[in-house]
């Protein structure tokens, strides 16, 4: 039930790979073919940059989806019954051996404390922290104005020739 060979309808022709080595070879040689080949060469050459160029982006998205994986996520052992599990660094998540709801903290899992408070939208968070620093900056002692101690000084100006 298949097409002779096993290749698919969406196969190249077997005949393609023939057809553009000679017109690589073709094109090297001086002469007025070279205006009708230089386009199509482009446009093959441009399909297969876009193979080449799909098989690359497909290898960093490998390599990219793991180091987000390992940024994102750690290993560790649940208190409750000691069992080792992959986990979120950033979010609360149930045990998959006893169910007990732990956290990330300190690169060790710990039991889930609630702390009451309803997370903040960054809007907030810009607010709570410009708070913060101007409590900082009232509270500290203002340093010594530059007008109140006066230095005698001298100037002199001096012209070496």
């Amino acid at each position: 039930g298949g097409r002779p060979g096993g290749r698919g309808p969406m196969a190249e022709p077997e005949w393609l790979g023939s057809l553009f080595f000679g017109l690589i070879i073709l094109s090297f040689i001086p002469g007025p073919w070279q205006v009708i080949l230089s386009p199509i060469i482009g446009l093959i050459n441009l399909f297969y940059m876009f193979k080449f160029g799909i098989f690359l982006l497909a290898i960093a998205a490998i390599f990219g989806l793991q180091w987000y994986f390992e940024a994102t996520t750690m290993e560790g052992q649940c208190p409750g019954c000691g069992a080792l599990q992959r986990a979120p660094k950033n979010e609360p998540f149930n045990c998959a051996m006893c169910g007990l709801e732990l956290e990330a903290k300190d690169e060790q899992f710990v039991r889930y404390m609630k702390s009451g408070q309803a997370p903040q939208n960054p809007f907030d968070q810009i607010k709570d922290m410009a708070q913060q620093a101007a409590e900082k900056t009232s509270s500290a002692k203002p340093p010594a104005s530059p007008k109140s101690k006066k230095k005698s000084t001298t100037v002199v100006d001096v012209e070496v020739l």
